[in-house]
């Protein structure tokens, strides 16, 4: 099964052609329904799936057949190889959870946009640049995109990377729900979705194997991934949204509402509970380990005190004995060093060791931070830093300056 195909037609022209453009959506009572398009370019296509002008968009050079019959039912409408040309090399298929997810989520977009959509659009005709990626929907007067992928891993870093050039375009990442993470390590992908729109978005269909096509069988999931500990641990994954795809859409500014409230709204409220309830207990633990650390005090005995507290308020520091400041400033260092190579761990399956005499503490408006010159370091260490992802949160943030990584808010 694939709903898309290679298209030689008449003049020998190739293009790409999706089975979008060769039916009619009709919704009405929750109830989809693709319908023949009996337009001149469905006749055509019909004629070169007879007379094998359709081909596989994987390069294996098969023949398609166009499969569409006159049912007024979503089923059977896709490409299919023909079975006496069948190549045995070709392993590009589209499950029916695919082609449903993408009937759904088209005729969702269609009801809250109410604008034309256009499939699986490369950059390239949104922009003259060289760009190699797509995106699934696009809908060019909100300038809004969707980006579907039954599997995470197939939105990669260097995807949303190339597409956050494009600033003024909204873009909407989605992925199948079996990619949801309850607890543990969340992969890279997800990680970068999230640091791009504030939560990862999942979709859920129920029973993509039977024939007819509902509207209210698509879900959306909506969750935010936090450190189980703030700033360590494993991830956690907050439950934010989660709704029928009819109580969710796009405003005019390419923002996700759900029933007329901005999606960040809902994440924020669970962030922040979850940020309160996690500090509580994390400043509560402190206080019994504190207290259990303390020395047993017998009736009747004076607390002891220590002599570093006495000498602390009537000597000075004694002559080569080490100031606390230094402790803090390596400790800083170490602190940015490891944060540094677990967020290379992200792009690489090497090892990267930070030399910690290339961190440099500074002071920005009061707070003490780290910094990196690229232009200190060899050059081969130097281009991996900076194919390093930037981050900007409300209290740390790791910026760039020219050829300076800035790290602040680690201390």
């Amino acid at each position: 099964m694939k709903t898309e195909c290679i298209y030689v037609d008449e003049n020998r022209q190739e293009r790409i052609l999706y089975i979008d453009e060769l039916v009619t959506v009709e919704y009405a009572n929750d109830e989809i329904h693709y319908m023949n398009n009996n337009s001149r370019l469905f006749r055509e296509v019909r004629r070169a799936s007879r007379e094998h002008r359709l081909f596989c968009t994987c390069g294996c050079k098969s023949n398609l057949q166009l499969v569409a019959g006159d049912k007024s039912i979503t089923t059977h409408r896709f490409f299919r190889n023909y079975i006496d040309c069948a190549n045995a090399n070709c392993c590009y298929d589209e499950s029916p959870m695919t082609q449903k997810s993408k009937i759904l989520l088209r005729t969702w977009l269609n009801q809250t946009l109410q604008r034309r959509l256009l499939n699986d659009i490369p950059i390239a005709e949104l922009n003259k640049g060289n760009r190699r990626y797509e995106l699934t929907y696009y809908a060019q007067e909100y300038d809004f995109g969707l980006i579907y992928a039954n599997e995470a891993k197939n939105i990669p870093f260097e995807k949303i990377q190339e597409l956050d050039e494009y600033k003024e375009m909204h873009i909407l990442y989605l992925t199948d729900i079996h990619n949801l993470i309850q607890s543990g390590q969340l992969p890279v992908h997800q990680i970068d979705m999230q640091d791009k729109q504030g939560y990862c978005l999942f979709l859920k269909i129920a029973d993509p194997e039977k024939e007819e096509y509902l509207l209210s069988d698509a879900t959306l999931v909506c969750m935010y991934y936090i450190r189980e500990n703030l700033d360590s641990g494993v991830w956690i994954g907050l439950p934010v949204l989660e709704d029928s795809i009819n109580a969710f859409s796009i405003s005019p500014q390419g923002t996700l509402y759900y029933k007329n409230e901005a999606a960040d709204t809902y994440r924020d409220a669970v962030k922040e509970q979850y940020i309160a309830q996690t500090s509580a207990r994390l400043q509560d633990e402190a206080m019994r380990r504190t207290a259990a650390s303390a020395p047993e005090i017998q009736p009747g005995q004076c607390e002891p005190v220590s002599v570093s507290s006495q000498n602390r308020h009537t000597e000075p520091f004694a002559a080569g004995q080490p100031h606390s400041a230094s402790s803090d400033n390596s400790a800083l260092k170490r602190t940015v060093k490891r944060i540094i190579e677990k967020r290379l761990e992200k792009y690489s399956e090497i090892l990267f060791d930070v030399d910690i005499d290339w961190l440099e503490e500074t002071t920005v408006d009061g707070c003490r931070c780290i910094v990196i010159d690229l232009d200190k370091i060899d050059s081969q260490n130097a281009a991996v830093l900076s194919q390093m992802q930037l981050y900007s949160g409300a209290r740390k943030s790791i910026t760039r300056t020219g050829r300076q990584l800035l790290f602040r808010g680690y201390d």
